[in-house]
């Protein structure tokens, strides 16, 4: 198994973290999919509190895409259609991950994803789709227009996200970058669609 530690002074003087780490626990416990890492237990000490998560030993994708500088056509549409479904099933629960990017991704020993970290999700359910999010949350690079417009969203920006963690597989790198960094500039290359080229090596389609 593996462990996330989480000191409890830390997350007292931080109720951001307390909120997260709450809202963590009460989603990966509803939720059981092969390419979501499975919660298995939330212990609680003096001092800390552990999630007892599902070992995944093929380590971070993130680390697999620096060492091979980007990834084959095949290997990426495997890991994107897996992501894909992990993504249809949290819908379908009325879960919104909020947070999809590559450093969330692992891999289990027989090479396939397990999505992590859902200290940002939401459950959509509770509120009904009809009532959507409006809290900028996630990472800026990977978050939808809307997310970052602070405007009302659902659970599309979880497919946006999805559609940058294939551009990065495919490419190494972002559709989307500015220097220095703005969040304005940011978004307005989205609005724009002032995306970095795909190699000129990969299919057409």
């Amino acid at each position: 198994v593996a462990v996330k530690v989480i000191d409890k002074k830390r997350a007292k003087k931080d109720t951001y973290v307390t909120k997260n780490l709450r809202r963590e626990g009460q989603i990966q416990q509803m939720i059981r999919h092969p390419n979501i890492a499975q919660l298995l237990d939330i212990l609680e000490t003096e001092n800390s509190y552990y999630l007892v998560m599902e070992l995944c030993p093929g380590g971070n994708l993130m680390h697999k895409i620096y060492e091979k500088k980007r990834l084959e056509e095949h290997e990426a549409r495997k890991y994107i259609r897996q992501l894909i479904l992990a993504v249809e099933h949290l819908h379908r629960a009325g879960v919104v991950h909020r947070d999809l990017k590559i450093e969330n991704l692992l891999l289990d020993e027989d090479n396939n994803i397990k999505l992590i970290d859902f200290g940002l999700s939401n459950c959509a359910g509770i509120l009904g789709y009809s009532d959507p999010f409006s809290t900028q949350c996630g990472s800026p690079a990977y978050a939808a227009p809307e997310l970052l417009a602070r405007k009302k969203y659902g659970p599309k920006i979880d497919v946006w996200s999805i559609g940058v963690n294939m551009y990065a597989m495919l490419t190494g790198t972002l559709p989307f970058t500015v220097e220095p960094f703005s969040l304005r500039a940011l978004y307005q290359k989205m609005v724009d669609k002032e995306m970095n080229p795909f190699p000129t090596q990969l299919s057409p389609g």
